[in-house]
């Protein structure tokens, strides 16, 4: 069993379109984005949040982790205990992230200790990586609503240990669910609802 884990942060919502339902299109947004991490075979997979709903989401070999649904570092201290060496946070309103994300951000965390997917037109991350144990010099958490790759930057021992990877896009406005590419594979759960007559 890989040491390895992708957790999706269900307290990052996505924000609907107009005339849909907010909570309806949080749900399928956050299950999509689950999806996409949990079916990735070399990845443990989680969920983080308390509401009730992410037991119905979750598939029964992945775990579920408690507090806000937003605290990286919460999950990151959840996990060393058990000798995880990586983490990789994703937001939950990344419903069509392709794996190609998440398996870049794993791959730059063997040389480097912080993996940022940024959010493409956005201020914020659409995933972010750690390698763990936490590393000393990282004091704060990671807050996916904010990009602090320059910051960060000057605060680790090398640049290099902390690097960019593949941006993506979050649904984070109502004009966002615009940039859904119907093309790609996945967002299965999102697709249908947006389809409903």
């Amino acid at each position: 069993m890989t040491d390895r884990w992708a957790v999706v942060l269900s307290g990052y919502r996505a924000v609907p379109p107009p005339g849909v339902d907010a909570a309806s299109f949080a749900e399928a947004c956050l299950t999509d984005s689950y999806e996409v991490v949990a079916q990735m075979s070399d990845l443990r997979a989680g969920l983080a949040g308390e509401d009730p709903q992410l037991e119905e989401v979750r598939w029964p070999q992945d775990r579920l982790f408690g507090g806000d649904g937003r605290s990286v570092r919460s999950i990151a201290r959840q996990l060393e205990a058990s000798g995880a060496t990586s983490l990789i946070a994703v937001a939950a309103d990344v419903p069509d992230l392709p794996e190609m994300i998440i398996a870049k951000i794993a791959r730059a965390l063997l040389r480097a200790e912080v993996a940022l997917a940024a959010e493409s037109s956005g201020p914020g991350l659409a995933a972010a990586g750690v390698r763990l144990p936490w590393p000393t010099w990282l004091e704060t958490d990671l807050d996916l609503d904010h990009d602090p790759y320059e910051e960060l930057s000057e605060l680790a021992p090398r640049r290099n240990l902390v690097v960019h990877t593949p941006p993506w896009h979050r649904l984070r406005s109502p004009e966002s669910v615009h940039r859904l590419d119907p093309g790609l594979e996945g967002w299965d759960n999102l697709r249908l609802l947006l389809s409903a007559p």
